[in-house]
Order: C-alpha cells, then sequence, then structure tokens
C-alpha cells in the first residue's frame, strides 16, 4: 500500500541500472532519433541537451478484474474465459502502442498488473504501481513504466473542498497518482486521476477534484519552475467544462496555462467515449506550459481500433513528450 506524502524508491530498477542492465540504460527509454519537423522541441533557456522521446499513454481499461473473490462491495467477478481474453486484449493494445509509461483506471489491484504485465507483455516493464483508490468495487489507479520512479505521493486519504467554498469536504473518487520521475535531467511529474463519474453525478465533487489536483501540480512548479507536469486519465468530462476549464487555468487566471494534447488530434478522431450515444472527449493529457513545448504534436494519437474497442468503453490517448 502507498503511504502518504513517502518517498518509495523501486528496487528493481534501480538494481537493474545499478548492475548496467540494457532496460534502464538512459532512464529505462530507448532513444531513436526525433521525428522528422517533430512538434515543438527545442524547450526553453537555450538548453544543448539532445532531447529524449518518452511515449505517455492513460487509458480507462474499464472494469478491469480478475476471476477472484477479492471480497470488495459492488465487485465484478470475471469467469475465467472473459478475465483471460479481457487481459489479452488489453494486452495486445497496449504491446502495438508500447508507451514508455502507461497510466490506466479501473485496475484491480496489483495481482491484475503483474498479470498484464508478465502473462502478455513479456515482463517489458520494470515499474508496476497501484495507487489503492477509494472506488468500492476496488478499482485502482495503475502504472506501468520502464523509466526509474523517483517518488510517489498517494493522495487517497486528501480532503479538500471546492474552491471558495468552506464545505462540504471531498475525497478523491478513486484517487490521484502522483509519479515523479528524472528524465534526461529534467523533472517530470505525472498526475494520474479518474474524477467522478457523471452516474448519480456530483458535478461539485467532480470540480473539487480537479481544483485540487491543479493545486497539487502548481505545488510541483512552485517549488521547482523548471519542472514538467502531465495531469492525465479520466477527468469524466469535456473541453470547456468547469473541470477542464479549471485544469486549464482559464477559471482561475491562473498565470501557467494548460493545454491537452488531445487537440492536436483531427476533429473527427477527437473522441474516447461514446456517452448517450455522443462522441465525446473525457480523457485527456494536460500539460503545463514547459511540458506543452515538448510535446510532438505529430505523435498525438486516440487509438480506435477494433482490439481498443473491444478491450475498453474508452480509448487509449498515446503522446509523445521530447523531453530535456
Amino acid at each position: 500500500m502507498l503511504l502518504p506524502r513517502t518517498t518509495l524508491l523501486l528496487g528493481l530498477g534501480a538494481l537493474a541500472c545499478a548492475l548496467g542492465a540494457a532496460a534502464c540504460q538512459s532512464n529505462g527509454v530507448n532513444q531513436p532519433p526525433p521525428p522528422d519537423g517533430g512538434g515543438n522541441a527545442g524547450g526553453t533557456g537555450g538548453s544543448t541537451v539532445a532531447p529524449q522521446p518518452v511515449k505517455i499513454l492513460d487509458w480507462n481499461v474499464h472494469n478491469f478484474e480478475d476471476d477472484e473473490n477479492d471480497g470488495f462491495q459492488n465487485e465484478w467477478v470475471e469467469t475465467t474465459a472473459d478475465w483471460d481474453a479481457h487481459r489479452q486484449v488489453v494486452g495486445s493494445v497496449l504491446a502495438a502502442l508500447n508507451p514508455d509509461i502507461a497510466i490506466l483506471q479501473e485496475v484491480e489491484g496489483m495481482d491484475v498488473l503483474e498479470a498484464l504485465n508478465n502473462q502478455e507483455l513479456a515482463g517489458r516493464y520494470t515499474v508496476l504501481k497501484v495507487a489503492l483508490g477509494n472506488d468500492p468495487r476496488g478499482l485502482d489507479l495503475a502504472m506501468l513504466s520502464r523509466i526509474p520512479v523517483d517518488e510517489i505521493v498517494d493522495h487517497k486519504a486528501d480532503s479538500f473542498t471546492e474552491a471558495g467554498q468552506a464545505a462540504p469536504f471531498y475525497s478523491y473518487a478513486r484517487n490521484c497518482l502522483e509519479a515523479h520521475f528524472t528524465i534526461n535531467g529534467r523533472k517530470v511529474v505525472l498526475f494520474g486521476v479518474h474524477y467522478k463519474a457523471k452516474e448519480s453525478d456530483d458535478p461539485h465533487k467532480r470540480l473539487a477534484e480537479a481544483q485540487h489536483t491543479r493545486s497539487l501540480a502548481d505545488a510541483v512548479t512552485t517549488a521547482d519552475p523548471e519542472a514538467a507536469t502531465l495531469i492525465l486519465g479520466d477527468f469524466n468530462d469535456t473541453p470547456g467544462s468547469p473541470p477542464l476549464d479549471w485544469t486549464v487555468g482559464t477559471t482561475q487566471s491562473a498565470p501557467d496555462k494548460y493545454a491537452d494534447a488531445a487537440d492536436s488530434v483531427t476533429a473527427a478522431d477527437r473522441w474516447t467515449m461514446i456517452y448517450q450515444g455522443n462522441n465525446e472527449l473525457v480523457d485527456h493529457q494536460m500539460s503545463n506550459p514547459l511540458f506543452t513545448s515538448m510535446l510532438n504534436t505529430g505523435s498525438v494519437q486516440i487509438l480506435h481500433s477494433s482490439d481498443a474497442q473491444t478491450a475498453s468503453d474508452h480509448a487509449p490517448v498515446m503522446a509523445t513528450y521530447d523531453v530535456h
């Protein structure tokens, strides 16, 4: 279990690097040459460090539960056949996209994540983390990464109100997985999220979650203005909604305006879920200005393949950031 505000050094990645394992060279990422004309590489401050492409994916893998009864309230226990089929199709999509870091929603614990990595992905990820959440079904946030992580911060127990309100106090519907990396000499912090769903809706709770997450990201960049930050996952809301406006920074006139990687996708493909018969963009990668400057805009994709649609009611979003 993750401990609040506790630095967790991950022994596998550190040991592999100490032994000189090839998977840990250059922070564990293969480094092909940057794509021709890719994005806005160049960054700020006149850095001469060669960019390191990092592929980052977020995906709600939809009730990714195994065939064991773990005793959670409202838990759905798959048949063995259905669990095998679900794991295999999720694995086929991840294997084809081959992200360096994947932030996943609706994963039922470490056993499920390990089965996915070991059985379908040939153990390609050396860092596996699960942020146990508040979902009564036992569905959590999870991360697969080739890149060693410096620190994981858990926010399951955080208590917060909507901005400007004295009450009520909220906690995350699931959790917020805050992962700190050092990539190519740059501090990179990801905030994996899965906000309140619209079933039995409470839009104030979803807005409060978005506000609190943005405050966590702002605290990172206040402490280190050279940090690249990314809020990504299932926001359960669309562009122009209060949670998205607050994340961008337009509502509160924040000095740093965040941008959504999905804006680089053609309008016809810019959706991740069909909700009440409408194509909606509810899964996002929202980056601070520094990280936005590193986005390879031509790399951004929202996958609507048959396998992705079989695996989940959400489409995965993936983008490459040329980190320097």
